[in-house]
């Protein structure tokens, strides 16, 4: 089926470019669609000039947003710098440090090895299932059929 699929989109594609190839050959559309593609490079180089130079009088005019950014630069260096110096934070930064350490050690201590967790005995899987055990004693069982007949009133 993928092998037929393949096969067909090939020769639709194929078929699509010989009908384009056609197309485009003749005179009258060639130079129709050279005259549209021109017009849409010559719009596309229009609009790029035009939204370089939107971009450039943006920057050139925005020095407040430049200041307003080293400001912001500045707020967030001295924010820092004054909780790095705080006493209360560098205490919980040492108890954070400290109870970490102090946990790694409990479960360094608490360290099972994988052989003390292994049964003794052997585990043996006889490869029957569940469902495979069910099966078989449902089908050893005999059944008994019943059979209903509608009461003769109804």
């Amino acid at each position: 089926m993928g092998k037929k699929t393949a096969l067909a989109v090939t020769l639709a594609t194929g078929a699509a470019a010989y009908v384009a190839t056609r197309y485009l050959l003749k005179s009258e559309h060639r130079e129709k669609a050279l005259d549209k593609f021109n017009d849409l490079t010559d719009n596309g180089r229009e609009a790029a000039l035009r939204y370089y130079h939107y971009a450039k009088e943006y920057f050139e005019n925005e020095n407040e947003f430049r200041d307003d950014l080293e400001s912001l630069k500045q707020k967030v260096s001295e924010k820092a710098k004054d909780l790095k110096s705080n006493e209360n934070v560098n205490k919980a930064f040492d108890s954070l440090k400290e109870a970490t350490s102090d946990l790694k050690q409990q479960f360094e201590k608490e360290k099972v090895e994988y052989d003390d967790l292994a049964p003794e005995t052997d585990i043996v899987i006889d490869g029957r299932s569940a469902f495979g055990q069910a099966k078989r004693a449902a089908e050893s069982e005999e059944k008994q059929t019943e059979v209903f007949y509608p009461k003769e009133g109804q």
